[in-house]
């Protein structure tokens, strides 16, 4: 995969936590993770350096992944660019593993992020703060948006992992309460993980108005997106929420939990909702009344449009890491 092209730089990559997907679904194998995937993070960068001899590692941050590559950088003295997305619990040892690679700097995903490094005695000039680029959308999906769903009642949509962080277990309490209230709500869940029985069983136990899709791949995702009326995020940290543009782009409203870099995109009642996290009646409460106005639906979809604006494009986003990876 080529760069930019008057840059003559040439990227290989390699995604080892796809093979996560042929693990059963069972703790002792979600466990083997943490061993497995740091050594096929490490075995599949050392058959890309032998055969290609890249000057740097750029890695996407997750535990297991990183552990694997910082290590491969430290043994082999190959510099490491380490991309930090989320706002990692305190419990994770990500903390010390992110500091473990050979000449080591990190890419921020948000002002919060890069708070959280330097609290963790990471130096600010080896330490590059990005803000999420606006995202080209294929004019084919756009054309779908134009297009009305066949869902005979108000949709709202969640998309990301079936896990605590993701407050999913929140987003369910939360839908329950409104269910109670309301008879024409409908939820999609986009996302699979550990805590797919959980909402499998909650669901019928409830007797809840709720479709779970699995994964879908980002073209079906973004379709999903286009012909749903409310996008929500319940997380319990967040270093910014990519859905939250992606909504935006099809000027879809927004209700979000106000947490980590959250509240940069979604300015509370302007272009989005803001509830306090891990409150499943807060959380009920903004669904049932965005649910009910559509004029405010409306206004916090046209307005999320208008604050891409503000964002840089994919290029400058380019040009940054570019100048960052020469350093």
């Amino acid at each position: 995969m080529s760069g930019l092209p008057e840059d003559n730089l040439t990227i290989f990559r390699t995604i080892p936590n796809l093979l996560e997907s042929y693990v059963p679904n069972n703790a002792i194998f979600k466990a083997l993770r943490y061993i497995f995937l740091p050594a096929a993070t490490f075995f599949s960068t050392l058959f890309i350096v032998l055969r290609y001899r890249p000057k740097i590692i750029h890695v996407h941050s997750s535990t297991a992944i990183t552990a694997g590559a910082c290590l491969f950088s430290q043994l082999f003295r190959t510099p490491i660019v380490i991309d930090v997305q989320d706002l990692f619990p305190e419990r994770f040892p990500l903390k010390w593993v992110i500091k473990t690679g050979y000449s080591p700097r990190y890419i921020a995903l948000g002002k919060k992020v890069e708070e959280m490094l330097v609290s963790i005695n990471i130096p600010q000039k080896n330490i590059l703060t990005l803000t999420l680029a606006r995202l080209p959308i294929k004019r084919k999906i756009m054309e779908i948006s134009k297009r009305k769903a066949n869902y005979k009642d108000l949709t709202f949509l969640f998309i990301g992992e079936l896990t605590e962080i993701k407050g999913i277990d929140i987003l369910l309490e939360a839908f329950k309460i409104a269910s109670d209230r309301s008879t024409n709500l409908f939820l999609k869940i986009i996302g699979d993980g550990p805590m797919r029985e959980y909402c499998e069983k909650f669901i019928v136990d409830n007797k809840l108005n709720i479709k779970l899709s699995g994964r879908l791949n980002h073209e079906k995702t973004l379709e999903e997106i286009s012909l749903s009326d409310i996008i929500i995020l319940p997380s319990r940290t967040e270093s910014f929420g990519r859905v939250i543009l992606e909504a935006f782009e099809f000027e879809k409203a927004v209700i979000a939990s106000r947490v980590g870099g959250i509240p940069q995109l979604i300015k509370d009642g302007e272009n989005g909702i803001l509830v306090k996290s891990c409150d499943p009646k807060e959380l009920a409460d903004a669904m049932l009344k965005i649910s009910k106005d559509s004029i405010l639906r409306e206004k916090l979809g046209k307005n999320g449009k208008r604050s891409l604006d503000e964002l840089p494009s994919f290029e400058e986003v380019s040009r940054k890491i570019l100048e960052f990876y020469r350093l």
